[in-house]
């Protein structure tokens, strides 16, 4: 069997139709066809438009327009003069008169002081419809004004050559905007208490309260690309491709091409290649980037919808079934957490191949019963087991209870087979009621720049989870089955 995914590889699953032709990219992967007045051409495309996940640059037949403009004549010049004359009147009007209203603006400053207490200062904001907050958060710390309350939050990440692990958090500031904040090392910055980076913007289409899902594409020697995907207007799914090492290094995803429309208030989560959506009657449908059957990306994604239902506007969590990129790009998939139709805590296992009856499952989808509060916030990681030959995963859940205290559901493998606990982890405890959660799952691939596959590793303390405490995001990290508050991104 080949190891890539084959589309009569799939018996049953449902495929939307796409623009281009495997075969042919299979044949020729750097080759596509486009028409082009009126005839069908057949042009190369630069690989790593394929790497990002791009569509080829479309070619521009049309020639810059200069314009030329006559010389003014004697009358435009006189009549210039007298614009100029009244424009200096103007200017000593204004000077007179802003004397005066600068006086006034003082005596105005100074009523200011004699407001009754407690009640509100006029807005400082440059444009008057966004208010500037000086709220205080129960830890004591400003609010940051760069991530919005209650902000989707996705979080991705990999371990380098060197040793060190990057993290990409992504968040929605509160003018909508998208935004995500970086560490470049477990270690902090050079004068400063964190690792984080400042909050960087890039050019992107949310919809307000989008939601966010991140997969992280290693392959070959351009590594890593960051591949955010988050609802837009009308509901569409669209994707933003980031990576520094190429130029631009932000770009729209060829996912938009696809044009995916999802139900009004859906969640998303993405592990590459796969994301998960759900749809307006609360079935969830899984997109997965057609790969070659060398496992390199493309800008071609297939469309399935899963058998499972989930609670109208359920969060959504995914996580890998194996340790082995190939197995999870291939055949056993990724598992869906999210909110049944009773309220309660769900999983299902998205599986792309049921035609293989030796890939082992990690775990059973048999959890304990779990009653949430009403959409509530659900993040979920999974590590590779230890000593374990067959490539299987452990799984940890967060989730809320009532009082908003974060619980947390994990497989334990120490005495031979598999059991799922809970917990509640003491450090985890009175998040933000509107919150929601995001952690960390280490990057795999079949293929990094020296040629070399890289497995999911097992739990340390280099796993991170992160959720909104006081308007602040705060990041916690696992140690053993207990976790562990490292402090708050530094968010301005």
């Amino acid at each position: 069997m080949d190891p890539g995914y084959q589309d009569g590889a799939q018996p049953g699953l449902e495929v939307a139709p796409q623009q281009q032709q495997h075969q042919q990219q299979q044949q020729q992967p750097w080759l596509q066809v486009r028409t082009d007045d009126m005839k069908e051409l057949v042009v190369p495309v630069d690989p790593e438009m394929y790497y990002r996940g791009m569509p080829p640059p479309q070619d521009s037949h049309t020639a810059p327009i200069t314009l030329s403009h006559p010389p003014p004549s004697n009358r435009k010049k006189k009549l210039r003069i007298v614009v100029a004359i009244v424009i200096a009147l103007v200017v000593v009007l204004a000077a007179v008169l802003g004397g005066v209203l600068g006086s006034r603006a003082g005596a105005g400053k100074s009523d200011a002081s004699a407001l009754p207490q407690g009640a509100p200062e006029p807005s400082k904001s440059p444009n008057p419809s966004i208010s500037i907050s000086t709220s205080i958060s129960p830890t004591g710390t400003a609010q940051p004004q760069m991530v919005q309350q209650g902000s989707s939050l996705t979080v991705g990440g990999w371990r380098k050559p060197n040793g060190d692990l990057e993290l990409w958090l992504f968040y929605q500031d509160r003018q909508d905007e998208l935004r995500y904040s970086r560490c470049n090392s477990t270690r902090p910055l050079p004068g400063q208490k964190s690792c984080w980076g400042p909050p960087v913007s890039f050019n992107s289409y949310p919809k307000a309260n989008a939601p966010l899902g991140l997969g992280l594409l290693i392959f070959g020697n351009l590594q890593p690309q960051a591949e955010l995907f988050y609802g837009g207007q009308s509901n569409r799914l669209l994707g933003t491709s980031l990576n520094d090492q190429v130029i631009p290094s932000v770009s729209d995803d060829s996912v938009n091409g696809v044009q995916i429309t999802t139900g009004t208030n859906s969640s998303l989560a993405s592990y590459w290649p796969l994301i998960i959506f759900q749809d307006s009657a609360g079935s969830l449908w899984y997109v997965r980037n057609r790969l070659l059957s060398d496992w390199s990306p493309t800008s071609d994604w297939d469309v399935t919808k899963t058998k499972f239902t989930a609670m109208t506007a359920s969060k959504l969590a995914l996580v890998p079934m194996s340790t082995n990129f190939t197995r999870t790009a291939a055949t056993v998939g990724s598992a869906i957490f999210y909110q049944a139709v009773d309220g309660k805590l769900a999983v299902g296992v998205a599986e792309l191949n049921t035609s293989n009856p030796e890939t082992p499952q990690s775990w059973t989808t048999d959890i304990p019963s779990i009653t949430l509060p009403n959409r509530a916030p659900i993040a979920a990681f999974s590590v590779a087991r230890p000593t374990d030959t067959q490539q299987r995963v452990d799984t940890y859940v967060l989730y809320p209870d009532l009082s908003y205290n974060l619980h947390m559901l994990y497989t334990d493998t120490s005495s031979g087979s598999t059991v799922w606990k809970t917990t509640q982890p003491a450090a985890l405890g009175g998040v933000d009621k509107d919150t929601n959660l995001a952690c960390l799952t280490f990057s795999t691939t079949d293929r990094n720049a020296v040629n070399s596959a890289i497995n999911l590793e097992t739990a340390s303390e280099d796993i991170r989870c992160f959720y909104q405490k006081g308007g602040l995001i705060m990041e916690a990290k696992l140690v053993g089955t207990d976790w562990e508050v490292t402090g708050n991104v530094p968010i301005p």
